[in-house]
């Protein structure tokens, strides 16, 4: 059941291992584990590994990790921010991908969320007379994450759900960019490997991967 509500949404085609998901989206693993052991993370199913088995996430969750990283910043509790997921499933009739279609609006104490398909949901704690509320996410949101995972600065890198389940490759083909760095680190040219990249995709890729591991 959770697979075919992960399809219907395009975000399941991408899956990840807690510490991959935790490096790609740039969450210390300790943070990963907390996050999760709060129940802020969806896992669509288990592997065996060893005696004991693997929660695998999905690419919804690598954007997650990110809104809850940027709320973490702004010094809110991981309690209030399950609150205010929790809300949003609840009010969305338990869709664990509604978030990704809210307004989200926080204050130095407050975290609101607003529905499209809600009209008549209109929290009164998001009313603080004339003044403005500090940030607004939303309709930018879902770009900002994506920005984050990959910022603009890395124009040969891509993440596509799609594309080898969703790890970093250079864009448009399905080299991943933890290739090119494992061979530059070993001395091995690239360009040996892989002819038809240029310099510039190669240096973007292993720039990448250092940029991954600067949390």
């Amino acid at each position: 059941m959770k697979n075919a509500v992960i399809e219907k949404t395009n975000f399941g085609r991408g899956l990840y291992s807690p510490k991959v998901a935790a490096h790609i989206a740039q969450i210390k693993y300790q943070n990963f584990q907390a996050w999760s052991k709060a129940n802020l993370l969806h896992p669509v199913f288990e592997i065996p590994k060893g005696k004991r088995h693997e929660n695998i996430y999905t690419y919804y969750d690598l954007l997650l990790l990110r809104l809850i990283k940027r709320l973490r910043d702004k010094q809110f509790k991981t309690k209030t921010i399950k609150k205010a997921l929790d809300t949003i499933y609840l009010m969305s009739g338990k869709d664990p991908y509604a978030w990704t279609r809210a307004t989200i609006v926080v204050d130095s104490d407050i975290i609101v969320a607003i529905l499209p398909d809600k009209p008549d949901w209109n929290p009164i704690a998001a009313s603080k007379g004339e003044q403005k509320m500090e940030v607004v996410f939303f309709p930018e949101l879902m770009e900002e994450l994506k920005r984050e995972l990959i910022p603009n600065r890395f124009q040969y890198v891509e993440i596509d759900p799609n594309i080898l389940g969703g790890i970093p490759v250079i864009k448009g083909t399905r080299i991943p960019t933890n290739i090119i760095h494992e061979m530059i680190e070993e001395d091995i040219n690239p360009a040996d490997a892989y002819p038809d990249l240029t310099s510039e995709e190669i240096n973007d890729a292993n720039e990448y991967e250092e940029y991954l591991v600067a949390v």
